[in-house]
């Protein structure tokens, strides 16, 4: 009963604040809102000089509604498929900081999941946070061996009143999702991905997982540093890290005064975010100025790791052939990687997005490589995806706002930056350096397994699939006249099937076995050894299919 009526309390404030700023929407919609003068500050507003737009009675709403509703307008705020541009832009203004919580019950958090009090745990504990945004607050330590660290605490009760949002808002999706703003926006699947974001965000473990992760991708690279964590001082709720001392990336003038090369630093941080995306397939997707500080002896330490991305091998492969088609002015490359990237259109309006795309494109393509900013040509094309509905995966979206984000950095660094450029010369050393690295020999032996099992199943999946022919057991949807010459041609086209996939199978698995048995040959000759035994098995295929 206390938490129903917990969900009452917290329904009515919801509705208290979205009547106060979705009377302001309401009165847009209307053509009115001009009429009421909301910024003189007569209905709880602040006063401003001009009239308040309805984008930002949004972001008002959702800015006093709490921790949940900012996290959710950030995440709408790299959806231009869900909502206008003056909506996207004003959601990214949302300001994820709030008054620090009281210093006792930050204690009491710390006491509660270390089992010891602040005193007999640390050295020193300062009492005043370095940072507070909505779910915990950031205050530095010393530990009893003389480590300086920074504690990441969680709110007092944040965790409930995120969970108790959580249930309001599937409660009024199930009503919605029925309706027809429900099948537009898909409200489930947003939901569920929100939910999931969100969840990730209240557990510091994952946090710290995701810090060990990046620390070991680049244990090797002199450039970088990630810090430590110290696990014996971290739990769901407490996040205990090494100190790192440096200048944030974006105060050019201190890094100037302290001698650091500008030039040189944009493109150790491009080149960080490059390796992460292509090498690794797990990205740090949080780069603003404020998570990457430049240290004295000049290398750059990544922080807040609570928000990541990941990508597949084919993923990678996809968005190389994607930047390889914007260095080459190839818009067919360009198109062809675009879809197979995940992006959809509304049903209807396919041929209208490409038609735009490609004279998008097409514009860019004139300019000299120097000129071209990735970050307009990402925010211009998602500009295009509210028009013509169009759908890309969330971690695809990731992605393109880390690398236009990463983009803006460096060109704060240095005027002249382009991101484009630092791709450049990877592209032009080509599979070499940037796919064959993908194709590692873990990738390799998964395929090869699948693909020979599949080989395995497929004469035996192909008789059944036969005889459920034969048998009439099998419904084919479309109006063909002369039975006996449809199941002619349809065993035809399973044969060749069938030994397109035995081919593959065969393919991979010889790969495998020189792979293993004589690395040094496929580590120098690796490409030609795949063209010529694809080459062989390719006419063995066509002999045999001609048979058929």
């Amino acid at each position: 009963m206390l938490i129903l009526m917990g969900h009452i309390k917290r329904k009515a404030q919801m509705a208290k604040v979205m009547a106060k700023h979705g009377f302001g929407l309401l009165l847009f919609r209307l053509g009115l809102g001009h009429l009421v003068p909301f910024h003189w500050g007569l209905f709880g507003h602040r006063k401003k000089e001009k009239p308040y737009r309805p984008e930002e009675h949004l972001r008002l709403a959702f800015e006093e509604l709490g921790p949940t509703f900012i996290k959710l307008g950030q995440i709408l705020s790299v959806r231009p498929d869900l909502l206008p541009e003056e909506y996207i832009d004003e959601l990214s203004k949302l300001q994820d900081r709030v008054p620090p919580s009281d210093i006792a019950s930050i204690k009491k958090v710390i006491g509660e999941e270390l089992g010891k009090s602040v005193e007999e745990l640390f050295e020193y504990f300062d009492e005043t946070p370095i940072a507070s945004a909505s779910i915990g607050q950031v205050h530095k330590a010393v530990l009893r061996g003389g480590e300086r660290v920074v504690l990441k605490v969680q709110k007092p009760d944040v965790e409930r009143r995120i969970l108790e949002d959580l249930d309001v808002f599937e409660e009024l999706i199930e009503t919605v999702e029925r309706s027809w703003l429900g099948k537009k926006w898909d409200l489930g699947s947003l939901f569920e991905e929100f939910s999931y974001t969100i969840k990730n965000e209240l557990d510091y473990i994952r946090e710290g997982r995701n810090c060990d992760t990046f620390r070991k991708n680049f244990q090797k690279d002199k450039d970088i540093y990630i810090p430590r964590v110290y696990w014996e001082y971290t739990t769901r709720r407490v996040l205990c890290l090494e100190y790192v001392e440096g200048i944030k990336i974006n105060h050019v003038e201190e890094l100037k005064r302290e001698g650091h090369d500008l030039k040189r630093l944009a493109r150790k941080g491009t080149g960080m975010y490059l390796k992460m995306i292509f090498r690794d397939g797990f990205f740090h997707a949080d780069p603003h100025p404020g998570n990457l500080l430049v240290m004295k002896d000049g290398r750059i330490a990544l922080l807040d790791h609570g928000m990541v991305g990941t990508i597949d091998s084919m993923g990678r492969l996809n968005l190389f052939q994607l930047m390889y088609g914007i260095v080459k002015g190839d818009t067919d490359l360009v198109m062809d990687a675009v879809y197979d990237l995940g992006v959809q259109a509304r049903r209807g309006s396919e041929q209208f997005l490409k038609r735009e795309l490609e004279i998008l494109f097409s514009y860019y393509f004139m300019q000299p490589i120097r000129e071209i900013k990735l970050s307009r040509i990402v925010n211009d094309t998602l500009r295009l995806s509210y028009k013509y509905g169009m759908k890309i995966p969330s971690d695809l979206y990731l992605l393109l706002k880390t690398l236009a984000l990463a983009e803006g950095t460096g060109i704060q660094l240095d005027p002249n930056f382009r991101i484009i450029e630092e791709i450049e010369p990877l592209i032009r050393k080509g599979f070499k350096h940037m796919v064959l690295p993908m194709l590692t020999k873990r990738e390799l032996l998964k395929n090869s397994l699948m693909a020979t099992k599949l080989g395995l199943q497929a004469v035996s999946k192909t008789k059944k699939f036969l005889r459920d022919l034969d048998r009439g057991e099998v419904r084919v949807s479309i109006d063909y006249k002369g039975e006996e010459r449809l199941i002619e041609d349809l065993r035809k086209d399973i044969n060749r099937l069938a030994m397109s996939v035995i081919t593959l199978g065969f393919l991979l698995v010889a790969t495998l076995v020189v792979l293993f048995t004589a690395p040094h040959i496929i580590k120098e000759y690796t490409v030609y050894i795949m063209l010529i035994i694809t080459a062989f098995m390719l006419s063995y295929g066509i002999i045999k299919l001609r048979k058929t």
